[in-house]
């Protein structure tokens, strides 16, 4: 069994090496015309970042390190994006644009995930000062929790032209549930928000732990979403927002040590993994297996 499982990551890596080779060979022979598209290709998407906490880790010791950024290095990455000269917008204007044919040359979607009060207290404050419009996507169970918005952070939210968005009724995993429990989740989401939130209509979806199937799409469009934002990485075009507005890619962004660096590779790869997509090579179909 030991030589035969041997053999086979002995073969496994000569793959690897002679498909690295085969990549390299190709895009040395073609790397003038491959970075004209790409550059091209750079003009006609925007990416999506997903941010969750931002703010103080005091407090919060079983929250994910990484997914809890300072103040500082959040508005790192708005002062950099202010500067390259990206227009920072909430889903909803993505969606239009793309819809409508518009341009999103430079620019790019702001979400955050779970409603965290310092989304209210520290990113919102921030936002403003860089002219930057962001969409919050709320989990209604948790809404006036402790560390989570409630009734008075949203309405400022709302009264400061954000967009809200659903998470869902209580986060749970769409495609794991049994589907008699899809409408609890959906409909149940946008009904309470609408009814307390002076009759505010929910468009936007994100599918908790990036989580759902062709069935979950199919009952979020009956509920009354019109898109919905995944952890997938790629960029937003018209054609794929045509092809999946309920399928919208995100970049995650999270705190790897690397300061404005990282965050800087991690935009980039959306850039760059969304030119693949255009080449038939979709890095989520890799990572979906590993995480599934």
């Amino acid at each position: 069994m030991k030589v035969m499982l041997k053999k086979i990551l002995s073969a496994i890596c000569v793959l690897i090496i002679c498909l690295c080779s085969f990549a390299y060979y190709w895009w040395t022979q073609n790397e003038a015309r491959l970075k004209e598209e790409y550059a091209a290709f750079r003009k006609i998407g925007a990416p999506i970042l997903m941010y969750h906490a931002v703010g103080s880790r005091e407090g919060k010791e079983n929250w994910p390190d990484s997914l809890i950024l300072s103040g500082e290095l959040f508005e790192s990455h708005m002062k950099y994006l202010k500067e390259e000269g990206y227009t920072i917008v909430a889903v909803e204007e993505i969606a239009k644009r793309l819809s409508d044919g518009e341009s999103v040359d430079k620019f790019i979607g702001l979400t955050f995930d779970d409603g965290y009060k310092n989304n209210s207290t520290v990113a919102i404050p921030i936002m403003k000062k860089y002219g930057a419009k962001g969409t919050f996507f709320v989990i209604n169970q948790d809404i006036g929790k402790p560390e989570k918005m409630g009734d008075t952070e949203i309405f400022s939210l709302l009264a400061d032209g954000m967009e809200l968005g659903s998470h869902t009724t209580s986060h749970a995993p769409l495609a794991k549930i049994e589907p008699k429990f899809l409408a609890w989740e959906l409909s149940t989401s946008r009904f309470y928000l609408k009814k307390n939130y002076n009759r505010y209509i929910v468009r936007s979806l994100a599918y908790p732990n990036g989580d759902y199937n062709e069935l979950v799409i199919a009952k979020a469009k009956e509920y009354g979403f019109y898109r919905a934002v995944t952890g997938h990485i790629g960029l937003n075009t018209p054609d794929t927002f045509k092809k999946a507005p309920m399928e919208m890619y995100r970049v995650t962004v999270a705190d790897d040590g690397n300061g404005l660096e990282g965050f800087k590779k991690r935009l980039e790869q959306a850039y760059f993994f969304g030119f693949l997509q255009t080449k038939g090579i979709d890095v989520n179909v890799v990572r979906d297996i590993f995480i599934k």
